[in-house]
């Protein structure tokens, strides 16, 4: 869905979507397609015909319906994979469902189908709604029997794919126009055929609708050769399908209407098992029938029989450039940016400005108006937040679901049984600049900050052992105070040439390291650090956006020629201007920040690359001694390099304020400027004062860390006791603890004098 800066860019306000803006989103819609999920999606469904040939036991097949999904965030390309399986010699049928007064959405509503099946649901009841499926599957088998028997019977198979693929797959095709006006009166004739019969099971019109499915196949014989059995050749996909989970207490919903329609016509005969399959589509896991709330579970549609695991799989910066096309110092410009993450971004480039693209961005970013959820999604963009699927708040799951399907978070994977999702926000550069927009409209920066806290409170969202969430938030909001209440107030710095997509986006900009470290800790900081530092990293500068997470050390040795050579590793986190928080096992440090030196030393962009790391350290007690032994050439890290470099020790757990800053020189890691800071005060850091919110969210996140809020205690308690020697501490290594713990106090006082006498008898009998 496009916003009104969009429409109103290309029609007026009195249009919502007509023919020039449809023809200029038809032609980003078949910009040339890359990278290879058509053939991943072509084997997912390949796999999944081959496994409905199979039985548990007794006969009793395995899976129930010849139908699967596609579900992901928007504007992840769901709907043009469809599209792109006639590459593949697929007969593909798609339908779009979307709501009639969706007018702005593309690809637009496919008017007869989405009525057919949309329609009154609320007030359709489950034998009309059969009727309806029946119909509707029984016209659309006869349809394609009717269009393709004729031309395979004269001509050869790639022909009538071509000639079928040509006309159906274009969106403004006049021949798909006719095509679904005749499909609307070969619905009538079954619909009014069927109603006319008494005589059904439990679905009206099975007969007729299993009829038309073999009179199909037996038409189109050359299109499912022996040899090629498995291989998806019919595709019918219902784009927009969560028009169609309408719940009815109850009462079946139309979803287990149409999927017992699906399952009696592909069950009827399964030694055929011909490749034809229906497609639901959706950003809502719900099109699934996986992981619903108990009270919405479907006996009915299931059977105890099994779904087949939705489709996640859409890849991701297919549109981004190679490393070596953009020279460092240009890492900003909009089109290089929005070559990262979903190729939404870069497909609507010649239709908008940056500043709109931007809008877009930040809209499908916010969701509905006054959704409960923005201020969590906002910060889990940018700053890497953990939540906690398995001891967290019961809402947990569906935040999640909501953030894919409003949000633009991402499906990672949803488990083959349906019960768990996982979804996070992959590095995606452009929708950060978006986020950090909406983060710093007028008063939201401290509302969304007390937001995070009370979701901390409720168990939902973890904070981490040693102030790691508490860095992650202070070094990039740093930079975005820097950026948004210091240098300008625009998203967009203009280019220099006045080319559009030449612009600059603000977030994403090079700042100097001296200007942000003076901001971070006082305008006294050079002063203090000395000449010969400030000399050192004259021409530094930092760009980060966003934080990603790793899962293992930075240097693997047994990676072999997988591993990246660090300097192209740290070259690539500026390019897509993220910072690192790394995995919890990695030695000396918990963080890394790229620098680069644009002074022209060297000849390429990989030897002007270095680090700010950074470690992390929540205890009470001052852990000063351990910043001299960072390094950077450690086994783990191998960040080889004559550049200067900065280590940075936080004593987050203290209460009294410290900064101590030196600038050495060690043969082994070259010239490093060492800088000690304890304390959340505004003496360590004066730039949090420009927040209300800020300092107390910090502090409150370390206090968590060492005394979990409210009732949280007691819960992880017992939640340390199960994770023996996760870290060295007496949280995870005593297991006395809990032996110390009793329900009743004077029972085990009487234990204990119990325990007493009996060593006194014991003693005096050896007396």
């Amino acid at each position: 869905m496009f916003p009104m800066s969009i429409r109103l860019f290309f029609t007026g306000p009195s249009e919502s979507q007509p023919a020039g803006i449809r023809s200029l989103l038809h032609r980003a819609f078949t910009s040339p397609y890359r990278g290879p999920v058509v053939e991943a999606f072509c084997k997912y469904l390949e796999r999944n015909n081959e496994e409905f040939g199979s039985y548990v036991s007794d006969g009793v097949p395995m899976f129930y319906g010849k139908f699967c999904s596609i579900v992901q965030s928007s504007g992840t390309g769901k709907s043009r994979l469809l599209f792109e399986l006639r590459s593949q010699g697929v007969v593909v049928l798609y339908m779009n469902l979307r709501p009639s007064d969706d007018l702005s959405g593309f690809p637009a509503r496919d008017d007869v189908p989405a009525r057919i099946l949309t329609a009154d649901l609320l007030g359709t009841n489950a034998v009309d709604y059969g009727t309806r499926c029946s119909a509707f599957f029984a016209a659309v088998f006869t349809m394609l029997g009717d269009y393709l028997s004729p031309r395979l019977a004269s001509g050869s198979l790639e022909d009538t794919l071509e000639q079928w693929n040509a006309s159906m797959c274009d969106l403004l095709s006049k021949d798909r126009a006719q095509f679904f006006a005749t499909l609307q009166n070969k619905y009538e004739t079954y619909h009014k055929l069927i109603e006319g019969d008494a005589y059904y099971s439990s679905l009206p019109g099975e007969h007729d609708m299993i009829n038309a499915y073999w009179k199909m196949i037996q038409s189109l014989s050359k299109l499912f050769p022996i040899g090629e059995r498995h291989k998806p050749k019919i595709v019918i996909a219902l784009d927009e399908a969560h028009t169609l989970c309408v719940r009815k207490p109850g009462d079946d919903h139309p979803m287990t209407t149409l999927c017992r329609a699906i399952s009696r016509y592909s069950g009827a005969n399964r030694i055929g098992n011909h490749a034809v399959w229906i497609v639901f589509v959706s950003t809502s896991v719900e099109v699934a029938g996986l992981g619903g709330p108990l009270r919405y579970y479907d006996p009915t549609r299931v059977t105890g029989q099994w779904l087949y695991t939705p489709y996640t799989e859409l890849g991701w910066d297919q549109m981004a450039y190679p490393l070596t096309r953009i020279a460092a110092e240009d890492v900003a410009r909009a089109d290089h940016i929005i070559g990262f993450g979903r190729p939404l971004w870069k497909s609507l480039q010649k239709l908008c400005t940056v500043e709109q693209l931007m809008a877009v961005a930040s809209s499908k970013l916010s969701g509905p108006l006054g959704n409960k959820d923005l201020p969590l999604v906002t910060l889990s963009q940018r700053f890497c937040l953990n939540f906690n699927l398995v001891f967290g708040p019961p809402d947990t799951i569906e935040f999640f679901k909501s953030a894919v399907a409003s949000h633009l978070c991402i499906y990672i994977r949803i488990t083959g049984d349906g019960n768990w999702v996982f979804a996070a926000y992959p590095s995606e550069p452009f929708l950060s600049c978006a986020a950090a927009s909406v983060l710093h409209s007028e008063g939201n920066l401290d509302t969304f900050l007390k937001v995070l806290e009370d979701k901390i409170i409720c168990g939902m969202v973890e904070v981490g052992r040693s102030g790691e969430l508490a860095s992650r938030l202070l070094w990039v909001l740093a930079k975005d105070l820097y950026i948004h209440r210091t240098l300008l107030h625009s998203t967009v710095v203009p280019a220099a040439d006045e080319q559009e997509w030449n612009s600059g986006l603000a977030d994403c900009q090079m700042i100097s390291v001296l200007h942000y470290f003076r901001f971070v800790f006082g305008d006294n900081f050079w002063d203090r650090a000395g000449k010969k530092a400030k000399k050192a990293f004259k021409y530094a500068f930092v760009n980060f956006s966003h934080w990603l997470s790793m899962d293992t050390i930075i240097s693997v040795s047994t990676n072999g020629d997988d591993q990246l050579a660090t300097d192209e590793w740290t070259l690539r986190h500026w390019h897509r201007t993220s910072a690192v928080q790394c995995c919890r096992n990695q030695p000396f440090v918990d963080k890394m920040i790229p620098i680069y030196f644009n002074d022209r030393r060297e000849k390429n962009d990989f030897s002007r690359v270095s680090q700010i790391f950074i470690s992390d350290k929540a205890e009470p007690k001052s852990n000063e001694n351990e910043l001299n032994e960072i390094t950077r050439n450690h086994d783990s890290i191998k960040c080889h390099s004559p550049r200067p470099w900065v280590a940075i020790l936080v004593d987050w757990g203290l209460q009294t304020s410290a900064v101590k800053v030196k600038f050495s020189h060690n043969p082994a890691d070259g010239p490093c400027l060492r800088i000690y800071a304890a304390a959340i005060d505004v003496k360590t850091f004066p730039f949090i004062s420009q927040s209300k919110q800020l300092p107390l969210t910090l502090q409150n996140i370390i206090d968590y860390e060492r005394t979990p809020p409210n009732d949280q205690e007691g819960i992880q308690s017992l939640q340390d006791r199960m994770w023996f020697a996760l870290t060295s501490t007496r949280r995870h290594m005593e297991w006395e603890a809990l032996a110390r713990i009793s329900h009743n106090p004077k029972v085990s006082g009487e234990k204990r004098k119990a325990t007493d006498s009996s060593k006194t008898r014991r003693k005096k009998r050896k007396a």
